[in-house]
């Protein structure tokens, strides 16, 4: 039982991690190319039975709400709603958005149900994007106060009426906001964008080691 359920996964995790790792430096037709179009296409077929797994879970366990009321039983409806929603016109209409220049009828699904609740869930976000805001700007310390004059800048230099605040106020010193704008775009903003994928890559690399190595394990379930 121990060999099914830890040593066989473990050596699968190590044999395929390595080779995938040594495919993309063995300078080899059969390497880089049909090795890995081959891995790829067996992790398409994984991802395939996983996406229908989280789908079963997700209805099992919206389910297992409305059977049970529990608190917020009927928004899990709206999951079952928004599902057939879908997936009803798109059997109707063969997968297609457009026939022609007339919309199907999973098309005007998309555009009408799909992009509604998407803007709705992003107007939403910004709700919570302000209140965030507003407790990041409290200047505490030196760090906070850049971060807001930043902010600042950049809300003054993406809307109209900002710009005419700058031209009144600062219009004599011959700086344009826009530049201003610009150059924390292109600058500041890019190295710390670049130092945060820095980070996550090689945060991405010492997990991926983990797993190969065996040292991380909780991909295979609490027992």
């Amino acid at each position: 039982m121990k060999l099914i359920k830890r040593t066989i996964p473990l050596a699968m995790v190590f044999i395929i991690g390595i080779t995938m790792f040594l495919s993309y430096y063995i300078p080899h037709e059969a390497s880089q190319t049909h090795y890995v179009e081959r891995m790829n296409e067996w992790y398409n077929i994984i991802v395939a039975f996983a996406f229908l797994l989280g789908l079963l879970s997700l209805f099992f366990t919206h389910y297992g709400k409305i059977k049970k009321k529990v608190d917020g039983w009927g928004y899990s409806i709206f999951v079952f709603i928004g599902f057939l929603a879908m997936v009803i016109p798109a059997f109707v209409s063969g997968g297609d958005l457009m026939i022609g220049a007339n919309l199907t009828v999973l098309g005007w699904a998309y555009k009408s149900i799909f992009n509604t609740l998407q803007a709705t869930m992003f107007s939403v976000l910004a709700f919570y994007i302000v209140s965030t805001a507003f407790r990041s700007f409290r200047i505490k310390s030196p760090q906070a106060f850049i971060l807001f004059v930043a902010a600042a800048l950049l809300i003054l230099g993406k809307v109209p009426v900002g710009d005419l605040i700058w031209t009144t106020l600062l219009g004599w010193t011959g700086i344009e906001i826009s530049g201003i704008v610009e150059w924390i775009m292109s600058v500041p903003a890019v190295a710390a964008r670049r130092g945060i994928l820095i980070g996550v890559s090689i945060g991405a690399i010492i997990i991926s080691m983990k797993i190969i190595f065996g040292i991380e394990r909780q991909y295979m379930g609490r027992d």
